[in-house]
């Protein structure tokens, strides 16, 4: 199939597009445009999917192109695995995923944004179509991705600006900008984009909460801060990095398992209540930020891990009531995770509309609250281990 045929690629596009507001996820018709004008194939000229991929022409490319899915477009070794393991660590967003962010960024013709993310320039290519490539500003700090995003962009008609550099430290020089996207998750807010959001700016971000966590929507309040809702709609992105070839954020390396004696124990929370829970995972995270969960009802354990510390939980119970934990590392995630829950359960399971967040553009002055900026329950954003 020529990949330059018009009517095919346009037709999927705006099938792409109509798709994504029979959703619910589009509503703005500017951005419904924007979808149909841009073609997505130009941007991924190839598919990663395990030892498999997808190449330009290849039979089921360009179906999956134009499909409402993520698509990996490079990965990086996972310095824990085995020889030949590699994580992703830049791919093309799932376009409900990108559809809700742009709603929520509320961007009009005139506004100045920055793009924390630009990966393969896809989602650049959708705020030029929208603002204006002379109004778009997209940083990455794999100068490899910047160079084939500029390619790919000049393919399309777009000229925004590009350059490769550390996402904490937001755009090189002296700008200010109406409006922040992410398209990589965080455990707090760059003080730098707090410094760089104009007057009435918005910031749209992921929050890195382990798994799939929700949005932080947060507008200037002061020159010094940002505040707003959480937006519950879950969203899972790649962690922001600082180093380039690795696919982990700062803090996230594997650390390895403990070589300490385990503690062995017995807890009253069934293990099986925490799995597939947002709500409940998000609020976990707030007290162990970091923390992870694996294992499953198939293997019979939920693993908990939060750097060097480790938890195992049956899922069998030893008695009505009890089950078995084993708990290694510098401290017991077990008992924070134990604490956590009935503090959740006592609040009335809060979900993740009911959290907010102040952040402020000085480290360790930025919060997530319940309900309200005074609220008595509060948490820091970006403790780290």
């Amino acid at each position: 199939m020529d990949v330059l045929d018009t009517a095919t690629w346009e037709t999927r596009a705006a099938a792409l597009a109509d798709e994504l507001v029979a959703a619910g996820v589009l509503a703005d018709p500017a951005w419904r445009d924007a979808f149909a004008a841009t073609p997505r194939h130009l941007f991924v000229p190839r598919i990663l999917d395990g030892p498999a991929s997808l190449g330009t022409g290849d039979p089921g490319w360009l179906d999956a192109v134009y499909s409402d899915e993520s698509l990996a477009t490079q990965t990086r070794p996972a310095a824990d695995a085995p020889a030949g393991r590699e994580i992703t660590s830049s791919s093309s967003s799932k376009p409900t995923v990108m559809a809700v962010m742009l709603e929520r960024l509320a961007a009009e013709p005139g506004h100045r944004v920055l793009e924390i993310g630009t990966g393969t320039g896809y989602n650049t290519a959708l705020l030029s179509h929208r603002l204006g490539a002379d109004n778009v500003y997209s940083l990455d700090l794999d100068p490899d991705l910047v160079d084939a995003a500029h390619e790919h962009l000049t393919a399309a008609g777009y000229s925004p600006h590009l350059a490769a550099g550390d996402g904490f430290a937001g755009w090189p020089g002296e700008m200010k900008f109406d409006r922040i996207i992410a398209t990589c998750a965080v455990t707090a807010i760059p003080p730098a984009w707090i410094d760089q959001l104009a007057d009435g700016g918005r910031i749209v971000a992921p929050l890195d909460a382990g798994t799939a966590g929700p949005l932080l929507v947060l507008d200037k309040t002061a020159d010094d801060e940002v505040a707003g809702r959480i937006d519950p709609f879950p969203v899972l992105f790649m962690p922001m990095r600082t180093d380039v070839e690795s696919p982990f954020g700062p803090g996230q390396e594997p650390v390895g398992a403990s070589t300490g004696i385990p503690h062995y124990g017995t807890t009253a929370v069934d293990p099986a209540a925490l799995l597939d829970r947002p709500d409940l995972e998000l609020f976990l995270w707030l007290h162990a930020p970091g923390l992870q969960f694996g294992g499953s009802l198939e293997h019979g354990v939920v693993v908990a891990e939060r750097g060097p510390a480790r938890a195992e939980a049956d899922l069998t119970p030893l008695a009505e009531g009890t089950w078995a934990v084993r708990q290694s590392g510098p401290y017991r995630l077990w008992d924070t995770i134990e604490h956590a829950a009935a503090t959740f359960d006592a609040l009335d399971k809060p979900d993740a509309a009911r959290l907010g967040v102040t952040a402020l553009n000085v480290p360790g002055k930025q919060f997530i609250w319940l309900d309200d900026p005074d609220s008595d329950h509060s948490w820091p954003l970006g403790s780290g281990f």
